[in-house]
C-alpha cells in the first residue's frame, strides 16, 4: 500500500470538508478526519503519515497543542502540521517547540500553503 495516511483534526465541519476534499482528489492520500482530539489520539495505531491540527478545538477536552504532546508521545517521527486563525508568536513559538513541522494561518491562501507544506513534509519523512 503506497498511500499516505494523513489525519486531520478541527472541530469545524467547513475545514473538515475543505480539507478531506483537496486531499482525496489527490492520488497517494488517503485521510481520516477527526472533531476532537481524543478521537485522533485512540487512532494513532494506523499509524499516519501526517497530523494536520487546528490550535483551538472549542467544543474538545483537548486543545490542538495537547494533540500535538500526544501525538509525539506516541511517535516522536509523526510529522505534525499546524493550523490556526491565530497569529500570535508566543503560540506560534510554543507549537514549534513541541516539533510542530509548520504553523499555517488560515487565510485566503491557507489551502495553498498546506497542500505545499504536506508535498515536502511527506515526500522528506517517509
Amino acid at each position: 500500500m503506497n498511500e499516505k495516511l494523513i489525519f486531520f483534526v478541527d472541530d469545524e465541519p467547513m475545514f473538515i470538508n475543505l480539507l478531506e476534499y483537496t486531499f482525496k482528489c489527490k492520488d497517494g492520500f488517503a485521510t481520516k478526519a477527526f472533531h476532537k482530539g481524543e478521537d485522533c489520539i485512540a487512532q494513532l495505531n494506523l499509524n499516519p503519515s501526517l497530523v494536520v491540527v487546528d490550535l483551538f478545538l472549542e467544543v474538545n477536552l483537548m486543545s490542538g497543542l495537547e494533540v500535538v504532546k500526544a501525538v509525539k508521545a506516541w511517535n516522536v517521527d509523526i510529522p505534525v502540521i499546524m493550523l490556526s486563525g491565530n497569529s500570535d508568536a508566543d503560540m506560534i513559538a510554543e507549537a514549534k517547540s513541541l516539533g510542530v513541522v509548520d504553523y499555517i494561518i488560515k487565510d485566503g491562501y491557507f489551502i495553498d500553503k498546506l497542500v505545499e507544506c504536506v508535498a515536502k513534509t511527506l515526500s522528506v519523512s517517509h
